[in-house]
């Protein structure tokens, strides 16, 4: 299922206020973009529609005239017979869409074709940064992450987890943002530049159970397990097992012996402190985009988390998939999980497949892959519980910019409560993320469900 068109006010060329040059650049800069470089039926329908609204024709267009002019349909072409230029239409205003929703996001002019008509109408895009943005930078002061509560101990390594994999993720993931954080527990500083995304009814609804809720927030990465080869006491060679669910299985595998037979059987050590590149780029998206929201935001290894903090703490979790033992304690039944071969249908309605099947090469820097995104209750149902999951790197960075993006967060709004708006506390859905050279590059809606609280969740709420 594609995504729902944009609703851009549409606006006639003669009351438009960028004059006709500036139109004429977001044209080219169309024609010329990685969105309509494959379909040349839609470059030429684009060029001649601009063409034509340019020079003042536009309004005269038939559809017979634009089947024989643009798509180069023959003199005996019935519209009533072939619906080409109506298809064809249709999908210049998708590729539209997807151009400004991606690749086109901060040009100056958003280009449309509105329904019904044959004339090009364009506007200034609300979403473009500032031409000359001054260097002046935001400085949010994040208090101490709060001490563990009662009864639970934190995990040792968890405050150096922290500081250090933010500044991981802010140095790899942009360069004009400068992180200082103390591996005590002294406040801890980020500056950031201005950049960070604007806020809309749509994205605050979605966003509202962590934006108005008391509790501590924490992002949540999961970083694999990579085995070190050591000699003369320091790492020779560090690699991983993709698939690998533990010590025990990494070291029994093929690659291990293979591996350790070529090098001499040195010492075998377990080392994480490799982060994949998915959870750099999310970590980072997420932690800008909650910088003007909220100041106490923290970091943490996904898999250092107790459960005794998801009850107490509200959690972002960027993780390939929820672990048994965080799901089995949820007071929630989830309809969806991701596994290896694509997004299982626990509970399939009519018509519905039992597996949304994902494309096999995890690998690739170009294609598509499906992810899915939870929202969840915490263990006590006092907290929430935000989940991004699947099997592509660039999938995962493609879901959390499709939830902090406003136009794909109109998409969700409508497809969760078409009719009030007002969204569920607890729902997943899955997304299609496509890709390029590493890149995401689209975002489409496959489907969701709403989630209930378990019978036995709801009677030990109200027991408390």
């Amino acid at each position: 299922m594609q995504l729902d068109d944009r609703k851009y006010p549409t606006i006639s060329v003669s009351k438009v206020a960028p004059g006709l040059e500036e139109a004429r650049e977001q044209i080219d800069r169309l024609l010329a973009s990685n969105t309509f470089h494959a379909s040349d039926v839609l470059r030429r329908l684009l060029r001649f529609l601009a063409e034509k609204t340019f020079c003042g024709e536009a309004d005269d267009l038939k559809e017979y005239s634009v089947g024989l002019d643009a798509l180069g349909k023959p003199p005996t072409y019935d519209p009533r017979q072939d619906a080409a230029v109506r298809l064809q239409a249709s999908r210049l205003r998708q590729k539209l869409d997807d151009y400004y929703r991606n690749e086109g996001r901060h040009d100056p002019l958003v280009v449309e074709l509105p329904k019904g008509r044959f004339k090009i109408a364009w506007h200034p895009n609300s979403d473009t940064p500032p031409v000359a943005a001054p260097l002046a930078t935001v400085v949010v002061s994040t208090p101490a992450v709060p001490a563990a509560p009662v009864g639970t101990e934190e995990p040792g390594n968890l405050k150096k987890w922290r500081t250090l994999a933010i500044g991981l993720a802010i140095m790899s993931a942009c360069l004009t943002v400068v992180a200082v954080w103390s591996l005590s527990r002294s406040p801890r500083t980020i500056v950031m530049s201005p950049a960070i995304p604007v806020s809309t009814p749509e994205l605050d609804a979605l966003w509202s159970p962590l934006l108005s809720s008391a509790h501590h927030l924490i992002i949540a990465f999961s970083n694999p397990l990579f085995v070190g080869f050591q000699r003369n006491g320091s790492p020779d060679l560090v690699y991983r097992r993709r698939g690998t669910t533990g010590w025990d299985d990494a070291v029994n595998s093929p690659e291990f012996s293979i591996l350790s037979r070529s090098l001499g059987n040195p010492v075998a050590t377990p080392n994480y402190n490799l982060v994949e590149r998915s959870n750099l780029v999310s970590t980072f998206v997420l932690s800008q985009f909650f910088a003007r929201r909220r100041g106490d935001m923290s970091l943490a290894r996904a898999a250092d988390l107790s459960l005794q903090q998801f009850a107490d703490n509200n959690v972002i979790v960027v993780a390939p998939s929820f672990s048994d033992k965080t799901q089995s304690a949820l007071p929630v039944r989830a309809d969806f999980i991701a596994d290896k071969g694509g997004i299982r249908n626990l509970r399939p309605l009519a018509g519905e497949p039992q597996l949304y099947v994902d494309p096999p090469d995890h690998q690739q820097s170009d294609g598509e892959g499906l992810e899915l995104i939870s929202v969840l209750p915490g263990p006590m149902g006092r907290t929430t519980i935000v989940g991004f999951s699947g099997n592509h790197a660039w999938g995962v960075i493609g879901a959390v910019q499709s939830l902090t993006d406003p136009a794909f967060a109109r998409t969700v709004v409508r497809k969760l409560n078409p009719s009030s708006g007002e969204i569920p506390p607890y729902y997943q859905i899955v997304i299609k993320i496509r890709y390029r050279d590493g890149t995401p590059t689209n975002s489409s809606y496959v489907t969701h469900r709403v989630l209930s609280l378990t019978q036995n969740s709801i009677e030990t709420s109200d027991g408390n």
